[in-house]
Protein backbone atom coordinates (compact mmCIF):
# COMPACT_ATOMS: atom_id res chain seq x y z
CA UNK A 1 0.00 0.00 0.00
CA UNK A 2 1.27 3.69 -0.60
CA UNK A 3 1.73 5.46 1.72
CA UNK A 4 3.40 8.91 0.41
CA UNK A 5 1.92 10.83 -2.91
CA UNK A 6 3.49 13.90 -4.31
CA UNK A 7 2.03 15.89 -5.83
CA UNK A 8 4.25 17.60 -8.78
CA UNK A 9 1.47 20.22 -9.97
CA UNK A 10 -0.89 22.55 -7.79
CA UNK A 11 -1.64 25.97 -8.14
CA UNK A 12 -2.18 28.92 -5.40
CA UNK A 13 -3.83 32.20 -5.60
CA UNK A 14 -5.39 33.31 -8.42
CA UNK A 15 -3.32 33.11 -11.30
CA UNK A 16 -5.64 34.78 -14.02
CA UNK A 17 -7.20 38.07 -12.63
CA UNK A 18 -5.13 38.47 -9.61
CA UNK A 19 -7.66 38.77 -6.42
CA UNK A 20 -6.31 38.06 -3.62
CA UNK A 21 -8.01 34.80 -2.28
CA UNK A 22 -4.78 32.49 -1.10
CA UNK A 23 -5.47 32.94 2.42
CA UNK A 24 -9.16 33.39 2.58
CA UNK A 25 -11.46 31.04 4.77
CA UNK A 26 -14.50 29.21 3.93
CA UNK A 27 -14.60 29.51 -0.23
CA UNK A 28 -16.77 27.43 -1.83
CA UNK A 29 -17.00 26.30 -5.63
CA UNK A 30 -20.29 27.08 -7.58
CA UNK A 31 -21.79 24.08 -8.22
CA UNK A 32 -23.65 23.23 -11.84
CA UNK A 33 -23.18 20.74 -14.53
CA UNK A 34 -19.91 21.28 -16.33
CA UNK A 35 -17.68 19.40 -18.55
CA UNK A 36 -14.90 19.25 -16.36
CA UNK A 37 -16.57 16.83 -14.15
CA UNK A 38 -17.94 14.64 -16.49
CA UNK A 39 -14.05 13.93 -17.72
CA UNK A 40 -13.19 13.27 -13.95
CA UNK A 41 -15.67 10.71 -13.48
CA UNK A 42 -14.91 9.65 -17.23
CA UNK A 43 -11.29 9.05 -16.07
CA UNK A 44 -9.86 11.76 -18.25
CA UNK A 45 -11.80 10.49 -21.20
CA UNK A 46 -13.84 12.59 -23.54
CA UNK A 47 -17.90 12.16 -22.14
CA UNK A 48 -20.37 10.90 -24.49
CA UNK A 49 -22.92 13.78 -23.57
CA UNK A 50 -20.84 16.32 -25.17
CA UNK A 51 -20.72 13.71 -28.12
CA UNK A 52 -21.58 16.17 -30.96
CA UNK A 53 -22.30 19.43 -28.88
CA UNK A 54 -21.56 22.90 -30.28
CA UNK A 55 -17.56 23.41 -29.89
CA UNK A 56 -19.00 27.59 -28.35
CA UNK A 57 -21.17 25.23 -25.62
CA UNK A 58 -18.60 23.19 -25.24
CA UNK A 59 -15.63 25.54 -24.86
CA UNK A 60 -18.01 27.80 -22.67
CA UNK A 61 -18.73 25.15 -19.89
CA UNK A 62 -14.90 24.05 -19.88
CA UNK A 63 -14.01 27.91 -19.29
CA UNK A 64 -16.89 28.96 -16.86
CA UNK A 65 -15.73 25.72 -14.37
CA UNK A 66 -11.98 26.39 -14.88
CA UNK A 67 -12.88 29.70 -13.63
CA UNK A 68 -14.81 28.31 -11.00
CA UNK A 69 -11.96 26.01 -10.19
CA UNK A 70 -9.43 29.05 -10.08
CA UNK A 71 -11.37 31.05 -7.30
CA UNK A 72 -11.22 28.32 -5.05
CA UNK A 73 -7.21 27.85 -4.89
CA UNK A 74 -6.86 28.64 -1.24
CA UNK A 75 -4.68 27.74 1.14
CA UNK A 76 -7.44 26.06 3.39
CA UNK A 77 -9.16 24.59 0.16
CA UNK A 78 -5.91 22.84 -0.71
CA UNK A 79 -5.27 21.57 2.60
CA UNK A 80 -8.47 19.77 2.97
CA UNK A 81 -8.08 17.86 -0.86
CA UNK A 82 -5.18 16.64 0.32
CA UNK A 83 -6.38 15.51 3.89
CA UNK A 84 -9.10 13.56 1.91
CA UNK A 85 -6.46 11.95 -0.25
CA UNK A 86 -3.61 11.13 1.92
CA UNK A 87 -1.49 13.60 -0.23
CA UNK A 88 1.83 13.65 2.07
CA UNK A 89 3.87 16.90 -0.32
CA UNK A 90 2.50 19.19 -3.00
CA UNK A 91 4.50 21.46 -5.11
CA UNK A 92 2.90 24.53 -5.53
CA UNK A 93 4.05 26.79 -8.69
CA UNK A 94 3.10 30.50 -8.58
CA UNK A 95 2.35 32.21 -11.73
CA UNK A 96 3.36 35.80 -12.14
CA UNK A 97 2.32 38.40 -13.21
CA UNK A 98 -0.70 37.87 -10.48
CA UNK A 99 0.67 34.83 -8.30
CA UNK A 100 4.40 35.53 -6.46
CA UNK A 101 7.08 33.15 -4.58
CA UNK A 102 6.49 35.37 -1.57
CA UNK A 103 3.00 34.74 -1.34
CA UNK A 104 3.64 30.45 -1.91
CA UNK A 105 6.87 30.43 0.47
CA UNK A 106 4.32 32.80 3.28
CA UNK A 107 1.70 28.92 2.26
CA UNK A 108 4.70 27.03 3.11
CA UNK A 109 5.39 28.31 6.08
CA UNK A 110 1.73 27.62 7.38
CA UNK A 111 1.38 24.18 5.87
CA UNK A 112 4.75 21.90 6.42
CA UNK A 113 3.47 19.46 3.27
CA UNK A 114 3.68 22.70 0.62
CA UNK A 115 7.30 22.62 -1.45
CA UNK A 116 7.49 25.98 -2.73
CA UNK A 117 8.40 26.85 -6.10
CA UNK A 118 9.30 30.11 -8.03
CA UNK A 119 8.78 32.22 -11.19
CA UNK A 120 10.76 34.16 -13.08
CA UNK A 121 9.77 37.71 -13.19
CA UNK A 122 10.20 38.41 -17.01
CA UNK A 123 9.37 42.35 -15.94
CA UNK A 124 12.58 42.57 -14.13
CA UNK A 125 15.05 42.64 -17.81
CA UNK A 126 18.35 41.69 -17.04
CA UNK A 127 17.85 41.20 -12.71
CA UNK A 128 14.95 38.45 -13.27
CA UNK A 129 17.86 35.47 -12.98
CA UNK A 130 19.68 37.06 -9.86
CA UNK A 131 15.72 37.65 -8.44
CA UNK A 132 15.35 33.93 -8.76
CA UNK A 133 18.61 32.74 -7.32
CA UNK A 134 17.54 34.61 -4.32
CA UNK A 135 14.43 32.73 -3.82
CA UNK A 136 16.41 29.54 -4.04
CA UNK A 137 18.60 30.68 -1.14
CA UNK A 138 14.78 31.70 0.59
CA UNK A 139 13.67 28.09 -0.31
CA UNK A 140 12.49 27.85 -4.08
CA UNK A 141 12.69 24.07 -4.73
CA UNK A 142 11.99 24.89 -8.73
CA UNK A 143 10.85 26.91 -11.20
CA UNK A 144 8.22 27.56 -13.03
CA UNK A 145 7.26 29.05 -16.22
CA UNK A 146 3.88 29.74 -17.74
CA UNK A 147 4.60 31.14 -21.53
CA UNK A 148 1.01 31.64 -22.20
CA UNK A 149 -0.08 33.33 -19.03
CA UNK A 150 3.24 35.19 -18.76
CA UNK A 151 3.07 35.87 -22.48
CA UNK A 152 6.42 34.66 -23.20
CA UNK A 153 7.80 32.88 -25.81
CA UNK A 154 10.45 30.13 -24.66
CA UNK A 155 12.54 30.22 -27.40
CA UNK A 156 13.31 34.42 -26.39
CA UNK A 157 16.13 35.62 -25.47
CA UNK A 158 14.85 36.39 -22.21
CA UNK A 159 13.65 33.08 -21.32
CA UNK A 160 17.43 31.66 -22.23
CA UNK A 161 18.77 34.52 -20.14
CA UNK A 162 17.04 33.54 -17.16
CA UNK A 163 17.60 29.71 -17.52
CA UNK A 164 21.49 30.34 -18.02
CA UNK A 165 21.14 31.79 -14.16
CA UNK A 166 19.11 28.52 -13.06
CA UNK A 167 20.97 26.15 -14.44
CA UNK A 168 23.47 26.47 -11.78
CA UNK A 169 20.87 25.37 -8.87
CA UNK A 170 21.00 22.01 -10.30
CA UNK A 171 16.68 22.35 -9.52
CA UNK A 172 14.02 21.91 -11.76
CA UNK A 173 11.85 23.45 -14.47
CA UNK A 174 8.02 23.12 -14.90
CA UNK A 175 6.58 24.59 -17.67
CA UNK A 176 3.07 24.67 -19.10
CA UNK A 177 2.58 22.18 -22.25
CA UNK A 178 0.18 22.48 -25.31
CA UNK A 179 -1.58 25.58 -26.92
CA UNK A 180 -4.77 26.89 -24.93
CA UNK A 181 -7.03 29.80 -24.23
CA UNK A 182 -7.84 30.84 -20.86
CA UNK A 183 -10.48 33.46 -21.88
CA UNK A 184 -13.62 34.04 -23.07
CA UNK A 185 -13.69 35.71 -26.39
CA UNK A 186 -14.41 38.87 -24.67
CA UNK A 187 -11.29 38.77 -23.13
CA UNK A 188 -9.65 37.41 -26.38
CA UNK A 189 -6.95 40.42 -25.82
CA UNK A 190 -5.65 38.09 -22.63
CA UNK A 191 -5.41 35.07 -24.25
CA UNK A 192 -1.29 34.00 -26.32
CA UNK A 193 -2.09 30.27 -26.97
CA UNK A 194 0.77 30.09 -29.67
CA UNK A 195 3.00 30.39 -26.88
CA UNK A 196 2.24 27.09 -25.04
CA UNK A 197 3.91 25.26 -28.21
CA UNK A 198 4.63 21.66 -27.84
CA UNK A 199 7.71 22.17 -30.36
CA UNK A 200 9.28 25.31 -28.78
CA UNK A 201 9.13 23.60 -25.53
CA UNK A 202 10.78 20.57 -26.59
CA UNK A 203 13.81 22.87 -28.26
CA UNK A 204 14.38 24.45 -25.30
CA UNK A 205 14.07 21.28 -23.27
CA UNK A 206 17.14 20.40 -26.10
CA UNK A 207 18.86 23.72 -25.78
CA UNK A 208 19.41 23.17 -22.07
CA UNK A 209 20.43 19.34 -21.65
CA UNK A 210 21.83 20.53 -17.83
CA UNK A 211 18.34 21.72 -16.31
CA UNK A 212 16.11 19.04 -16.05
CA UNK A 213 12.42 20.00 -17.30
CA UNK A 214 8.79 18.78 -16.50
CA UNK A 215 6.42 19.18 -19.41
CA UNK A 216 3.04 20.11 -17.34
CA UNK A 217 -0.02 17.89 -18.48
CA UNK A 218 2.11 15.75 -20.67
CA UNK A 219 1.23 17.70 -23.74
CA UNK A 220 -2.12 18.46 -23.31
CA UNK A 221 -5.51 16.76 -23.62
CA UNK A 222 -4.70 16.48 -27.86
CA UNK A 223 -1.41 16.94 -28.62
CA UNK A 224 0.27 14.37 -25.94
CA UNK A 225 1.95 12.92 -28.64
CA UNK A 226 4.17 15.95 -29.63
CA UNK A 227 6.30 15.09 -27.01
CA UNK A 228 7.03 11.01 -28.00
CA UNK A 229 9.61 13.01 -29.95
CA UNK A 230 11.26 13.96 -26.61
CA UNK A 231 11.54 10.66 -25.16
CA UNK A 232 15.18 10.39 -26.17
CA UNK A 233 15.83 13.69 -23.75
CA UNK A 234 16.94 12.46 -20.69
CA UNK A 235 16.46 15.39 -18.98
CA UNK A 236 12.83 15.54 -19.66
CA UNK A 237 9.84 14.66 -17.22
CA UNK A 238 6.70 14.62 -17.83
CA UNK A 239 3.47 14.54 -15.12
CA UNK A 240 0.05 12.80 -15.49
CA UNK A 241 -2.40 15.73 -15.12
CA UNK A 242 -5.22 15.62 -17.46
CA UNK A 243 -4.21 12.76 -18.57
CA UNK A 244 -6.44 9.19 -19.02
CA UNK A 245 -4.84 5.60 -18.11
CA UNK A 246 -4.28 4.69 -21.95
CA UNK A 247 -1.64 8.21 -22.16
CA UNK A 248 -0.13 7.31 -19.02
CA UNK A 249 0.73 3.76 -19.82
CA UNK A 250 2.24 5.00 -23.35
CA UNK A 251 4.69 7.22 -21.37
CA UNK A 252 5.59 5.23 -19.21
CA UNK A 253 6.56 2.86 -21.96
CA UNK A 254 8.01 5.49 -23.97
CA UNK A 255 10.30 7.60 -21.25
CA UNK A 256 10.71 4.75 -18.73
CA UNK A 257 9.46 4.05 -15.21
CA UNK A 258 11.91 6.56 -14.01
CA UNK A 259 10.91 10.17 -15.87
CA UNK A 260 6.69 10.28 -15.20
CA UNK A 261 5.16 11.61 -12.18
CA UNK A 262 1.99 11.95 -10.31
CA UNK A 263 0.75 15.43 -11.17
CA UNK A 264 -3.10 16.94 -10.49
CA UNK A 265 -3.26 20.70 -11.24
CA UNK A 266 -4.81 21.22 -8.32
CA UNK A 267 -7.54 22.83 -7.84
CA UNK A 268 -7.99 23.16 -12.07
CA UNK A 269 -7.79 19.28 -11.42
CA UNK A 270 -9.05 17.38 -8.78
CA UNK A 271 -6.99 14.86 -6.80
CA UNK A 272 -8.74 11.71 -6.45
CA UNK A 273 -9.18 10.71 -10.27
CA UNK A 274 -5.69 11.21 -10.98
CA UNK A 275 -4.86 8.86 -8.41
CA UNK A 276 -7.14 6.27 -9.23
CA UNK A 277 -5.72 6.83 -13.45
CA UNK A 278 -2.07 6.11 -11.80
CA UNK A 279 -2.92 2.94 -10.24
CA UNK A 280 -4.65 1.24 -12.97
CA UNK A 281 -1.62 2.31 -15.07
CA UNK A 282 0.56 0.96 -13.04
CA UNK A 283 -1.77 -2.30 -12.88
CA UNK A 284 -0.89 -3.49 -9.02
CA UNK A 285 3.01 -2.82 -9.41
CA UNK A 286 3.96 -0.91 -6.06
CA UNK A 287 7.26 -0.49 -7.04
CA UNK A 288 6.12 1.29 -10.45
CA UNK A 289 3.08 3.32 -8.33
CA UNK A 290 5.82 4.53 -5.60
CA UNK A 291 7.90 5.45 -8.65
CA UNK A 292 5.54 7.78 -10.06
CA UNK A 293 3.68 8.74 -6.61
CA UNK A 294 6.38 9.79 -5.04
CA UNK A 295 10.29 8.43 -5.91
CA UNK A 296 10.94 10.30 -9.39
CA UNK A 297 9.56 13.33 -7.61
CA UNK A 298 12.05 13.07 -4.99
CA UNK A 299 14.97 12.12 -7.10
CA UNK A 300 14.26 15.22 -9.21
CA UNK A 301 14.49 17.36 -6.72
CA UNK A 302 17.55 15.95 -5.68
CA UNK A 303 16.33 13.86 -2.37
Amino acid sequence: MIKRITDSHAHLGDILYGKNITFKQNVKKRDYHNYLELLENNMMMPPVEYEGVDPVVFDESMLNEEQARNNTATLQNMGKSMDENNITNIWVLPVLPHVSFEEILAASKLDQRIVPFTCADFSLGKDAGKKILEDVKKGAMGLKIHPILQRVDLLSDKVSEVLKFWEETGKPVISHTYCYNYFHPEESYRNAPEYGSNLDFLKLVEKFPNINFVGAHSGGPMDFDQLWDGADLKNLYVDTSFQPVSVVKEFLKRFGHNRVMFGTDWPWGTQATPIKIVKEACENNEELERKIFYENADNLLGG
